[in-house]
């Protein structure tokens, strides 16, 4: 019967499943079995209902656990359990929930942690101290040291001690020279971004030999020359003196009464308090007490003291005998008396401050005055001062010293402040005695937080940043004796005000907390946390961790040490100290992260013997033990054991039902399994005797001979012998003998198909053979090759040869083996062997040996240092310098260790008081503090192997200029004024010269030049326009320019002439208008009605010394206004009126006209006048004649007709263009009309009609007026008369008529908008066909081109005008033609513009066409683009801008196209030309009688009539006028008349400044110079310059200057502290502009080629510090994760990728502002290769069997063969990988199954053979992972015979 068949199975067992926090977890398992199973699932032994977040269904036979929304909390392990009537069977699966604790896990990894901590030292006075500890962390953490809580840069000069590093992360301090100071509790404090860590020493300086008689001095001499207090204190009391001292280093403190040195005993206390005060406290004063007591300061600068006398008074009632003090030794009794004043007075007894009360301890006797005390077995905490004391105060005291083992006791009790060390120290009589320390009676053992430390009679316990918890007595016990103290910790006012444990997450605590309310006050610069194992007596807290601002943390298993309950407790920390630490409200279990170290092992005991299985694990957790399922329990039979990572059970008396049993330990993500076998009671037939491991496993070399033997119990029973499964028979080499109950085989030479598992009768006894090729050798050597000597970073290779090519060699260091690796890399090519190590290291010294089995090599490796190298400068450097500045010389080597010598003009330079010798790290600098010209030389820094040269060139200062402080200034003058030149230069005695425009000045009668100590004056007494120049006072060193500018005085007009200031004229008269100016070349310009008056064809410009001219040649009424001619600084004005001639009628010739007439006829008579407003009569004979109904009048603007009418007279046809009038026969008429178009504005126009009649009159009119413009030129050529325009004006648009009486012609001139234009003419048939001509050539419709005909309209468009548009436009029609010309003119003309010396000024035209070209011109010569000029073209727009305006540039300027000219003039002003102000004051004063003369004063100076002030006198009005005012008008003005007077105020203020050009922002790089300027509305203005709201001021770096209106800061050498906000502040107005230091890459990423599981580091560093930058990968933002970590120290910007893969290959760009770089990633794939190879197994048949291996990579792919054929994963085959575990596992075994298995992954397979054996009556015995089929009756017989 098959037991097996039916009970159920797991076909695929649950995997680990990891998921996101937050989502659903499915756990599913594949069970097979017959009848259908139960299952059920399990977490923490208890069963998991199907209800809320768990459900459970099936899917066939796959069984499926459904967790939703898991937390961390749900993580773990679950139990799956099926069972049925058969049998039952169980898998574990694990769920890990993922959120914060890779983040934790990252932290735990990384943060530091001392591997070897400080030791606690003892040394001499003037010793050196050295503690060293070794630590790790990732990043390498910062390394601060304290002394007794404080930093050692608060307490200690720099040269007195240092703080290094060494490879291996190796830390030391080291304290030079030590004194007694320096003795105390030093801690070392390590920290990261993952956390902190912390360990103390002890320092102990002992004074040496003759210190107490160093401090035992007369010190009669020192206190007479110092000021002694005094002090007095009744007997018995307390005497306290405080001193308080500060130096640098820390001073030494004596304290001395009287000249002997004070030493701390029982009634001297020698301490330095809080305060920072060396305190003294004499305890208990007696009267030998009295005295003067001197604390005595010394350190390396001097010595100083303080010096007091004490006075004890003695008690107003003494005691008749005084207690005596007395010596004892331990455990003997000791007897106080003294004796009072009555026999009533009652006395009470202290030990100190502590009331003694009698008892077995304490004898009280008192007869008489006598009272005694009395001791009993007297200890060394008996030592001390005891007092008698009476009701009235008094006291008596003695001191009792306990002689014993303990030479120097603990004190009494000793209180500190939370967060502060506390510190024991006892003194025994022997050395290396059996000591002890407790508190609370509990053992002390050294931690991180209890320092112990002996130092030979010498014991010290200090307790470091004590919490109040650690309050309690402490204890030392040496032998029977022993003496203690109360420890009191003080708590600080610090508080954790709430605090909260939560468990929401599987094997983790999350701890939350708020601080106290009132922390505000104090707030906490940071909290520690800690933490207690519950349940293990232990009563030690461990540090956690420390955390700066986080109120919670959360602490996951894998942090604690093993498994356990814990509890935790917080406190917080500020400078003042430590709070109360505050427990959290309960406990947590957590366990850490396990791997198996050693694996359960199957187990074959005889029946009722003892079964044993033990496991090691990695760490200590709690497992439970399962046997067949079913977990056990600790009773009589089963015993489990625990001793941290070992895990045991024992199975007492085991029994014939245990026979295959099961055993399975199952921890948290640990399980492992073995297997009980029992031992048979029953004798098999056969035994064979036990071999051992090397009789059983054969290593042979070829040729050799192979014996294999085995020995049965039975020397007639027969054996078969086997290899590899096929039985062997006896043949040639190979024999099989048979001896007793000896059976062998042998071959009698070997060879490598003999390899091989041979077995003797079926397996019962198998032998492993392995032939093997013989012993690989190295060939010979010469000594010389052994031994290597390379210099650091050079490649190292050393070699050698083997005997065989496929000999395997090990390469091995100081007898570690090596592995390729970036550096190193090993090689084999045939028979030579290699190793290379790329960039030799300092520790890559030493021993190297390659090993082939058992042959070795071994060779020397020396790494050299490289020679020291000047790594800067690289050339040498040449200085010049002044006296007497600080110079610096400095060198960088190329190591830090390296050694440089200074030599100066080859002589060895030593420090000196102005010759320091620096040493930093990499550099060697040489400082000269005050340099004087005798240090110029040539100064050589020597590194033996390299050396540089400075030559160091030092003179005198140079001479500066030190006002005024700008560089430039500028100079406005007016002719025959005195100027004055000055400057203040540094040095009185220094030589200046004076330049004027390159060449230097000599002296005359008008430049005069002063000397006057340090100022230099250039005085020109009366200035002329030619003293205008650039002026230099120049220094050789400095230098100051002047630009003066000397202008003439304003211009005035002299007088006018014979033009009055009123002119009347008649229309068509010549006007001309003239004034004479002051000067010559005065620019004058004339303006009408406000408006520039320019040369044209009517109007001349004329310019004649002095004389200025207008001349209008004929006038028009639109000539009519206001006339001025402006000089600027005067002007003069001219009204014109323009009046109409008399009305004439014109053409008459004064001949009568006669007209013979028919009866019937019309008589028209018409005339012309010469207006078209003109009134006009018609007389008949004298009589005026009205209209009526035969006489008709009419007036038509110039002409007016007079008619008769009798009778019509028909119309004739018309011609083929026809006209609006028609003609009467006999008269002349129009031949054609053509209608003209124009686009925009064009040179000239020409219209022209075709008259019948060569005399016809003919009359041109424009929109009913009669022309008579100067742009009309009429002319007439037989029948053709022409009408032409020229020049042609935008006003000329409009209708035209040709007039000849009978007859009329119209034309349209249009000006067409840009774009399109549209041509139209009139026929006179509606149906006539025409034709549209273009310069002759036939136009087509398209859609460039429209044609119409509407009626007898026609009309041809053009769209989209281009250039190329322009020609002759003609439509014909068969008879007749009509013809217009189409021009590209400007539409915009341009205009005058004014502008401003140094700045911008645009010349600006619009042309009708987009595409029109133009040219620009400037008195005839072309301008090109350049940077003086820049040419725009936007549209139909062209534009011309002029950069840098000089006064040269000013002149007249054309645009030209090629049809059309417009010109304009420019006008440049310079800034000293133009008045503050252009307005006038007038004030007027009416006397009472005329013509009585008065004088003007102001500010008590009589004022004279010049061009700025002009009096006038007008009956009795008098008037002063002030022109052109400026500030310095301001003032009183009297007029004085006779003896009256009057005065008025006259205050003019300047118009407020405003900004013509504003600050603009710059960009700099370091060390460049910016210069950033405004430009102000006047020169005059004192401004502020303001950065960051802050007001700047000159400086060396910073210069500050004006130069006429504009304003300049000027920073010399820019750094990142001049970037901001500047500010140009000028009272009324203010610009702004940021300068900001230029953002560029200083190192930029690299290229990364690594393999995956790595982890990618890039660092990019720019320029400026505190610049947020981002990361990009392939172009998509990099964000952080739990394996991208981003962060930024200063200028330097880091991106970890945490153990890359394949697909993190890409390319990867940083970018901070506009400043960015790339580099690539590049992630190799890990080498795939097989780690563990399968191993051959035999099973039985219907069992489970799984097979695996280890691979190199986990992520990797492999295929599973069962000899040539793939498997694939099914119900009997399942497929699994765990990590780089991969297994296979054959559920219910066949004898089909057996066979070759094999494994392939990548290039590489493995394989092993499986076995399957049948079931028969033979008993299955497991030894080591091996089954052997034995017969019942031998083993019964075995034991048996034992």
């Amino acid at each position: 019967m098959d037991v097996f068949g039916g009970a159920p199975r797991f076909l695929a067992y649950p995997r680990p499943v990891i998921v996101q926090s937050g989502t659903d977890a499915v756990l599913k398992c594949q069970i097979g079995g017959d009848p259908r199973p139960a299952v059920i699932w399990e977490r923490n032994n208890e069963k998991i209902d199907p209800q809320g977040r768990y459900r459970v269904f099936e899917d066939g036979n796959v069984y499926n656990l459904i967790i939703s929304a898991v937390t961390i909390e749900d993580s773990g392990q679950y139990i799956c359990k099926a069972k049925n009537c058969i049998g039952e069977t169980y898998a574990a699966a694990t769920l890990k929930v993922e959120g914060e604790a890779q983040e934790m896990e990252l932290r735990e990894e990384n943060k530091p942690r001392f591997l070897i901590k400080p030791l606690s030292t003892r040394v001499g006075r003037g010793e050196d101290a050295v503690f060293s500890c070794k630590l790790w962390g990732n990043p390498k953490p910062e390394i601060v040291w304290e002394k007794d809580g404080r930093k050692l840069n608060d307490i200690f000069e720099t040269t007195h001690f240092n703080v290094g590093c060494q490879d291996g992360g190796w830390f030391q301090l080291k304290i030079f020279k030590t004194r007694a100071p320096d003795g105390g509790v030093y801690t070392c404090k390590a920290r990261n971004e993952f956390g902190e860590a912390l360990a103390g020493a002890v320092l102990l300086v002992d004074a040496g030999p003759g210190h107490e008689e160093e401090g035992n001095r007369n010190d009669e001499t020192i206190t007479k020359s110092t000021k002694v207090k005094m002090f007095a204190v009744t007997e018995g009391k307390h005497a306290k003196f405080r001193c308080f001292v500060t130096g640098k280093p820390k001073p030494e403190i004596i304290w001395r009464k009287d000249g002997r040195l004070i030493l701390s005993g029982r009634r001297y206390l020698l301490y330095e308090d809080r305060e920072g005060y060396f305190t003294l406290k004499v305890l208990y004063c007696k009267q030998k007490d009295n005295g003067v007591y001197v604390c005595a300061a010394s350190n390396t600068a001097g010595q100083t003291l303080s010096a007091v006398h004490l006075s004890v008074k003695e008690p107003p009632v003494r005691f008749k005998q005084p207690l005596i003090d007395l010596e004892v030794w331990e455990r003997d009794l000791a007897v106080l008396e003294c004796e009072v004043p009555e026999d009533s007075v009652p006395i009470t007894w202290y030990l100190e401050d502590r009331r003694l009360q009698p008892g077995a301890k304490y004898g009280m006797e008192e007869w008489g005055t006598k009272r005694r005390l009395t001791i009993r077995d007297i200890g060394i905490d008996d030592d001390g001062i005891y007092l008698c004391e009476m009701p009235d105060g008094g006291r008596s005291i003695a001191e009792v010293a306990v002689k014993g083992t303990i030479m120097r006791k603990l004190p009494r009790k000793v209180d500190v402040l939370e967060g502060e060390n506390a510190a024991f120290c006892v003194e025994v009589e022997k050395e290396e005695m059996d000591i002890h320390w407790y508190k609370d009676g509990i053992e002390l053992r050294e931690t991180h937080q209890t320092i112990l430390k002996s130092f030979g009679r010498t014991h010290i316990l200090v307790f470091v940043n004590t919490m109040p918890e650690d309050s309690g007595l402490v204890t030392f016990l040496v032998g029977r004796s022993k003496t203690s103290s109360q420890l009191r910790v003080k708590e600080c006012i610090l508080t954790v005000h709430q605090k909260v444990l939560e468990t929401k997450r599987a094997n983790a605590a999350l701890l939350s907390w708020v601080p106290a309310p009132d922390s505000r006050k104090n707030p906490p610069s940071g909290y520690v946390l800690e933490r207690q194992e519950v349940g293990t007596g232990s009563q030690e807290w461990v540090q956690c961790l420390t955390t700066d601002s986080a109120t919670s943390v959360e602490i996951l298993g894998d942090s604690v040490p093993c498994e356990a309950d814990y509890r935790f407790r917080i406190c917080s920390v500020n400078k003042y100290g430590k709070s109360n630490n505050v427990e959290f409200p309960k406990t947590v279990h957590l366990v850490p992260v396990a791997r198996i170290q050693a694996p359960l092992q199957d187990a074959l005991v005889p029946e009722g013997q003892d079964a044993a299985f033990s496991i090691e694990l990695s760490a200590s957790v709690i497992g439970t033990w399962f046997l067949n399922g079913t977990q056990l329990q600790e009773d009589e039979r089963y015993s489990m054991r625990r001793s941290r990572t070992h895990q045991s059970l024992r199975i007492r008396g085991v029994r014939d039902t245990d026979n295959g049993a099961e055993i399975t330990f199952i921890a948290y993500g640990i399980r492992d399994s073995a297997a009980l076998y029992i031992q048979g009671t029953y004798s098999p037939l056969v035994k064979f005797s036990p071999l051992s491991e090397m009789d059983r496993n054969k290593f042979v070399e070829v040729g050799n001979p192979i014996v294999l033997y085995c020995e049965l119990s039975d020397p007639t029973a027969p054996v078969h012998w086997y290899k590899n499964g096929v039985e062997l028979q006896t043949i040639e080499g190979l024999h099989i003998q048979s001896e007793g109950t000896m059976r062998r085989i042998v071959i009698q030479s070997a060879e490598f198909s003999h390899s091989g598992v041979y077995c003797c009768d079926d397996d019962d006894v198998h032998f492993t053979v392995e032939v093997k090729a013989p012993p690989v050798t190295f060939a010979d050597i010469q000594e010389k090759d052994l031994f290597q000597s390379v210099v650091e970073q050079e490649q190292l290779t050393l070699s050698c040869e083997v005997s065989r090519a496929d000999g395997v060699v090990h390469w091995y260091k100081d007898g570690a083996e090596i592995q390729t690796s970036n550096n190193v890399t090993l090689q084999a090519e045939s028979i030579k062997r290699s190793l290379t190590i790329n960039s030799a290291r300092i520790s890559d010294t030493g021993t190297y040996t390659c090993r082939a089995g058992d042959s070795i090599l071994s060779f020397k490796v020396n790494v050299r240092e490289p020679p020291v190298m000047i790594v800067y400068p690289k050339e040498d450097v040449h200085l010049d310098r002044h006296v007497p500045e600080e110079i610096i010389l400095s060198c960088e080597l190329s190591r830090v260790n390296g050694v440089a010598s200074w030599f100066k003009d080859g002589q060895k330079l030593q420090e000196s008081e102005n010759i320091k010798l620096k040493v930093e790290g990499p550099y060697r600098r040489l400082k000269i503090l005050s340099s004087r010209v005798e240090d110029s030389g040539e100064y050589v820094c020597d590194a033996n192997d390299d050396s540089i040269f400075f030559h160091l060139s030092i003179t005198e200062p140079p001479v500066q200029i030190l006002s005024p402080s700008q560089s430039q200034m500028e100079l406005c003058q007016q002719t025959s004024e005195r100027m004055v030149l000055s400057c203040e230069i540094s040095r009185p005695n220094a030589v200046v010269r004076w330049y004027r425009d390159g060449l230097e000045v000599e002296e005359n009668e008008n430049l005069l030049l002063e000397v006057d100590g340090v100022y230099r004056r250039l005085i020109i007494p009366e200035t002329t326009v030619k003293d205008s120049a650039e002026y230099v006072c120049d220094t050789g060193d400095d230098s100051m320019t002047y630009f003066v500018n000397i202008a003439e005085p304003p211009v005035r007009f002299i007088r006018p002439r014979k033009t009055a200031s009123k002119v009347e004229k008649m229309r068509g008269e010549t006007l001309i208008l003239d004034c004479e100016v002051s000067r010559s070349n005065a620019k004058v310009t004339w303006k009408k009605n406000g408006e520039e008056v320019e040369d044209s064809r009517n109007i001349t410009i004329f310019d004649d010394g002095v004389l200025r001219q207008l001349t209008i040649h004929s006038l028009t009424m639109e000539d009519a206004g206001e006339y001025t001619c402006d000089v600027v600084d005067d002007n003069m004005t001219f009204y014109i009126t323009v009046k109409e001639p008399p009305v004439q009628i014109i053409g008459n010739s004064g001949i009568p006209e006669h007209h013979i007439l028919v009866t019937g006829d019309d008589l028209v008579l018409e005339c012309e006048v010469s207006r078209p407003n003109a009134i006009v009569n018609w007389l008949q004979n004298g009589k005026v004649l009205t209209a009526s109904d035969r006489v008709k009048i009419d007036s038509h603007k110039y002409s007016t007709s007079f008619k008769t009418q009798r009778e019509h007279i028909s119309r004739p046809s018309s011609p083929p263009f026809s006209s609006p009038l028609w003609s009467a026969q006999g008269n002349a008429s129009f031949v054609a009309s053509m209608s003209t178009a124009v686009t925009k504005v064009r040179r000239s126009a020409t219209m022209c009609a075709f008259v019948s009649k060569e005399q016809a009159k003919v009359r041109w009119l424009k929109d009913g007026q009669l022309l008579n413009e100067n742009n009309i030129h009429i002319s007439s050529e037989g029948n053709t008369h022409k009408l032409t325009i020229n020049p042609l004006r935008l006003s000329d648009s409009g209708d035209y008529v040709c007039d000849i009486n009978t007859d009329e012609m119209s034309f349209n001139v249009v000006f067409l908008k840009a774009g399109s234009l549209t041509l139209q003419c009139e026929v006179n048939k509606p149906k006539a066909d025409v034709q549209w001509l273009k310069d002759g050539k036939e136009i087509s419709p398209s859609r460039k081109y429209t044609i119409r005909a509407q009626g007898r309209e026609r009309s041809l468009s053009i769209q989209q005008l281009l250039e190329e548009d322009a020609g002759e436009y003609s439509c014909e029609s068969t008879d007749d033609k009509t013809s217009a010309t189409v021009t590209v003119l400007f539409s915009k003309k341009m205009t005058p513009v004014v502008a401003e010396e140094y700045s911008e000024a645009t010349l600006e035209v619009e042309l009708n066409l987009d595409s029109g070209e133009v040219q620009w011109v400037r008195q005839g010569v072309l301008i090109h683009p350049c940077a003086k000029y820049s040419l725009k073209n936007k549209g139909q727009k062209r534009s011309l801008t002029i950069h840098k305006l000089a006064v040269s540039d000013r002149g007249t300027y054309s645009c030209e196209s090629l049809h059309d000219r417009t010109q304009a003039q420019l006008t440049v002003q310079r800034e000293c030309a133009r008045p503050l102000t252009m307005e006038t004051a007038s004030f007027e004063v009416e006397l009472s009688h005329p013509n009585v003369p008065g004088t003007w004063v102001r500010n008590g100076i009589q004022l004279k009539p010049t061009n700025h002030f002009r009096m006038s006198a007008k009956g009795q009005v008098h008037s002063l006028t002030i022109y052109n005012l400026s500030v310095e008008d301001t003032g009183t003005f009297v007029f004085c008349v006779e003896n009256l007077k009057t005065s008025a105020r006259l205050v003019v203020k300047e118009p407020p400044v405003t900004i013509f050009r504003k600050l603009q922002s710059q960009k700099f790089p370091d060390g460049s110079v910016v210069s950033i300027e405004c430009e102000l509305s006047r020169h005059n203005i004192d401004v502020k310059w303001i950065k960051d709201g802050v007001e700047v001021k000159p400086n060396k770096d910073l210069r500050i200057y004006a130069m006429g209106r504009k304003r300049f800061l000027q920073i010399m050498r820019c750094h990142v502290t001049d970037s901001g906000l500047y500010t140009c502040d000028a009272g009324d107005a203010s610009t702004s502009c940021t300068v900001e230091r230029e953002l560029v890459v200083l190192q930029g990423l690299e290229d990364l080629d690594i393999q995956e599981d790595q982890n990618a580091v890039f660092v990019c560093e720019v320029s400026v510090e505190d610049v947020p930058g981002e990361w990009f990968k392939n172009g998509e933002q990099i964000n952080p994760t739990s394996t991208i970590k981003i962060r930024q120290e200063g200028t330097k910007h880091f991106l970890l990728m945490c153990n890359v893969r394949a697909e993190d290959s890409g390319e990867i760009m940083f970018v901070a502002r506009n400043a960015e770089s790339v580099a690539h990633l590049k992630v190799k794939e890990l080498p795939v290769s097989i780690v563990k190879p399968l191993q051959d197994k035999t099973v039985l048949e219907k069992s489970r069997v799984v097979l695996d291996c280890a691979v190199s990579n986990p992520r990797c792919s492999i295929r599973w063969y069962k000899g040539s054929n793939v498997i694939l994963p099914s119900e009997h085959f399942e497929i699994s990988s765990e990590g780089c575990y991969r297994k296979l596992i054959i559920q219910q075994v066949v004898l089909d199954d057996e066979g070759q298995y094999s494994v392939q992954v990548g290039e590489y397979t493995c394989s092993a053979t499986l076995t399957v054996e049948g079931k028969n009556l033979f008993y299955s015995v497991g030894l080591y992972g091996t089954f052997s089929t034995l017969p019942l009756f031998v083993i019964y017989f075995k034991l048996i015979r034992k």
